[in-house]
Order: C-alpha cells, then sequence, then structure tokens
C-alpha cells in the first residue's frame, strides 16, 4: 500500500520554466481549495485516488475497489480535501491527513513502522517528543493525469472535453504545477482546523526538489529507501515550516496561508490544545 504522493511525471521539467511572480493569482484564476465536509465530498476524493493510484499509477489493484473509489482503514481518523477546477467544477487532486483519532497511543500512522526508525536520532527524538495527537501524516496526495489530458485537448472537437468548461486550457497548464501548494493549503487549513502541530510524510525525492523550488523545505529528512518506490520519508514542525516560507517565498507564503488567514500553533500553545478540543 502506497501512502505517499502521486505526481505528474513530467512535474520536475515544468518547474524549470520560469516561475511567475504573482503564484496566488495563477492559482486562484484556475482552481479553488475545498475541505471535504460532506459524504458527497469525501466520494470525490476517494474517486481521485482511485484513478490515481489504482489507474494512472496502479499502486492499488483496480479489481479490490468495486465501487471505484480508493480508501483504506485510515480514512475514518483522516480529513480529506480536494484542488476544483473553478469553471467546471471538476475535482482534479486531492489529499488526506490521517490523525491519531481517540486513541492516540494505540494508533499507528501509515509511515511510522516503515520509516521513522530508520531517519536519524535527532528526527526519531522529535517525533518521540510530540504528542502523538499533535502530529498528522500528510498523504495520499494525488493530481489527476486526466485532468492535464483533458486540459491539452482544450482545441479539439473531438476530445472528452467540454470546450466552454476548458476554455481557460492555456491558463490551466501554467497553473498545474502550483496544485501542489494548493494541496499543501488545504493541509494546513486541515491542521489548523485540528490543532496539529507537526506534519510527517514519505515523498519521491523529486517531489522533494519541487517542493524546495517553491521554498517548502521539512526539518528532518530521512535518507532514500525503498518504500513503494525511492522515497524520503520526512518530519517537520509545521509552524517552522510555514515560517521557512514566508522568509523565502512571500508568495507562496500568501497563497498556502490565504495571505495570513491559517496559521499553525507552535507546539505546547495554549492556541493548539484549544483548537484540538474543538476539533
Amino acid at each position: 500500500m502506497n501512502t505517499g504522493f502521486a505526481l505528474q511525471d513530467n512535474i520536475e521539467h515544468e518547474m524549470s520554466e520560469a516561475i511567475p511572480e504573482d503564484v496566488s493569482t495563477i492559482f486562484n484564476s484556475v482552481f479553488n481549495v475545498e475541505l471535504a465536509m460532506s459524504p458527497e465530498t469525501i466520494t470525490e476524493v476517494f474517486e481521485v485516488r482511485y484513478q490515481v493510484y489504482c489507474i494512472d499509477r496502479t499502486f492499488e489493484d483496480p479489481d479490490c475497489f468495486a465501487d471505484k473509489r480508493e480508501h483504506d482503514e485510515y480514512d475514518p481518523r483522516s480529513a480529506h480535501a480536494l484542488i476544483r477546477h473553478r469553471i467546471s467544477r471538476d475535482s482534479v487532486a486531492a489529499v488526506r491527513l490521517v490523525m491519531a483519532g481517540d486513541y492516540p497511543e494505540q494508533a499507528n500512522f501509515p509511515m511510522e513502522d516503515h520509516c521513522i526508525h530508520r531517519m536519524h536520532q535527532r528526527a526519531q527524538d522529535a517525533f518521540a517528543r510530540t504528542p502523538r495527537e499533535q502530529v498528522a501524516e500528510i498523504s495520499r496526495m494525488a493530481v489527476s493525469r486526466e485532468f492535464r489530458r483533458r486540459l491539452n485537448e482544450g482545441d479539439s472537437a473531438s476530445g472528452v472535453s467540454d470546450l466552454v468548461c476548458y476554455s481557460d486550457a492555456e491558463n490551466g497548464k501554467r497553473a498545474m504545477p502550483y496544485i501542489s501548494l494548493g494541496l499543501f493549503s488545504a493541509i494546513l487549513q486541515m491542521s489548523v482546523g485540528h490543532g496539529i502541530t507537526h506534519w510527517m510524510a514519505v515523498m519521491a525525492p523529486a517531489q522533494l526538489r519541487l517542493l524546495k523550488r517553491f521554498g517548502v523545505e521539512f526539518d528532518h529528512v530521512g535518507p532514500v529507501l525503498e518504500y513503494h518506490g525511492r522515497r524520503r520519508p520526512a518530519f517537520t514542525e509545521a509552524a517552522s515550516l510555514i515560517e521557512g516560507i514566508k522568509r523565502r517565498r512571500p508568495d507562496v507564503w500568501s497563497l498556502i496561508t490565504d495571505a495570513g488567514r491559517y496559521l499553525p500553533a507552535k507546539p505546547g500553545t495554549e492556541c493548539a490544545m484549544k483548537e484540538r478540543e474543538v476539533a
């Protein structure tokens, strides 16, 4: 089972192009972030995951999901979100935040047993001393190849795309590399709502390099290991990561935090505990 990130193969190639100055304007002109607060939206999340993990990338067996909705045992204690195309209202990307649930000491995170002990000691110590109810694993971060294909067919009357809905194809192509940042915006919103102060994830090296270009740098990144492909485990304090983005890329910080509207609580603060109680 793969619990990490599934993004387009050529995303790094796209990022070799010049980065436009106004990240927020480009992203928000094409997409919006939507937290999955209803059964219907969560169903859409599972459908995106099925497309990416079972059809596009074949990490999971599609025969295991007769309803064409990929899901697993971690979903009941997860928060979910979508990136939605503004004009067509199609869901084009999804992510979940796996939390410790009602029994933190009894519920492992998907990557915990496989990866944490293989990271350096500082990372292991940081993970061990963090209250589990304030930790969440960024997981099932997936961008649909189908939407990319539909954008590319914007000029074809014989394609599956509705030419009216996809009349923004050129701007959509420009915005594609920023979907990862939109997903991070969703992750931050969910984290603020649930009092999460630390993030863990397992990512392909290319995905880490992509995020670093945007100023998104995890505090602790482990060695490359074989975990459903070549992956690197990572662990970070959310507030520290967000502050680092603000120093390195204020434009990216503005998109992810919605111009400062969403900021993660610092560990041990009264704010973090209150947010957890409310959630």
